[in-house]
């Protein structure tokens, strides 16, 4: 609640106080805090008063790092080739570790309505990519990025969706086939396999991480080789709406999935360098989007900080009140110091 004029008595060292010390009169600081309702109302950034009312200039933290800028500067893993080892074995850099919590952690089993949610989207992906590339062939149109992705979609990009499906649903979620496995399943080369799953993951299908195995014996001694990777399946939204799949969600699981992907946002930017890099999705959108759930909670985290200043029953903040005390030079910053 805002601390109204009509109150007799203010406490000292309010905010009011002090502007009414600079001589600034009861109605230029009651236009101030209207100013305050209304950009917190609208969702703006509350400026404070002494900004408002002209005797501070507005000031931007320069100090403090947020999560979106973190996040946007982390760079993404390399898909090089790392070193070979003794017994000539190549494993690919950034690979992970088959039993390790992170191999765990990716795993993602599906439930039965998503999974047929999936199917349903590859078929009609694969009647409109048709569609759209006898309208580009006709010049009908320009194909918008989205759509010319949906061209790229083969039979044989729907035939491994669903062989790696059944997979899917059958080991709970750890789905592991090497490509001579899907080329048993499919019938098809290594090169169609490869150019399908890129497909897939370019759509946003599909995702995985490449995996090996560190074995030990008395022959050969130590040695790390590269093993199937480790799929897992999403249905992107852009997908959903351009073959007909979109249902809005009501506006509570909406705000709980905001929430929940600026928390996850927060605890990536809080990891250390070599682990935040790992933890970042490597598809631009799902990256972009966590960068975008980071600058919400940023810019709320902002304006929650600035609003304090004239609401009743709310702590300050611990490091702006040292910050500001520290400033003043009070002789307060040594009670309310962290521990």
């Amino acid at each position: 609640m805002l601390l109204t004029l009509q109150t007799p008595v203010q406490p000292a060292g309010s905010v009011i106080e002090d502007l009414r010390a600079e001589g600034l009169s009861f109605e230029d600081i009651r236009m101030g805090l209207d100013l305050q309702e209304a950009q917190r109302r609208s969702g703006a950034p509350v400026l404070p008063l002494r900004v408002i009312c002209g005797l501070d200039a507005p000031q931007r933290r320069t100090n403090r790092v947020g999560n979106a800028r973190i996040l946007a500067g982390t760079p993404k893993p390399r898909g090089r080739k790392g070193g070979l080892h003794i017994t000539r074995n190549e494993v690919w850099a950034n690979s992970v570790q088959t039993g390790t919590d992170e191999e765990a952690e990716f795993a993602s089993p599906l439930t039965q309505r998503m999974r047929a949610r999936l199917v349903i989207a590859g078929k009609r992906a694969l009647k409109l990519g048709r569609q759209l590339a006898c309208e580009a062939r006709a010049g009908a149109r320009a194909l918008t990025e989205q759509e010319m992705k949906l061209v790229c979609y083969t039979p044989s990009c729907q035939q491994i969706l669903i062989e790696l499906l059944d997979n899917e649903k059958f080991r709970k979620g750890w789905c592991i086939p090497a490509y001579e496995t899907i080329a048993a399943w499919t019938g098809l080369s290594r090169s169609t396999i490869y150019r399908s799953l890129r497909t897939l993951a370019d759509i946003g299908m599909i995702e995985w991480i490449r995996r090996f195995i560190y074995a030990h014996d008395k022959e050969i001694g130590a040695r790390s080789t590269q093993t199937s990777n480790l799929y897992r399946f999403r249905l992107p939204e852009w997908l959903e709406k351009l073959v007909g799949l979109h249902t809005p969600l009501p506006a509570d699981e909406e705000d709980r999935r905001a929430q929940a992907a600026e928390e996850h946002a927060a605890m990536i930017a809080t990891l250390p360098p070599a682990e935040r890099r790992r933890a970042l999705p490597t598809d631009v959108v799902a990256r972009a989007g966590l960068v975008a759930a980071g600058l919400r909670l940023d810019l709320r985290l902002g304006v929650e900080r600035q609003a304090r200043e004239c609401h009743d029953g709310l702590p300050p903040l611990i490091k702006d009140y040292i910050y500001k005390n520290e400033r003043s030079g009070n002789g307060l910053v040594g009670r309310y110091a962290m521990p």
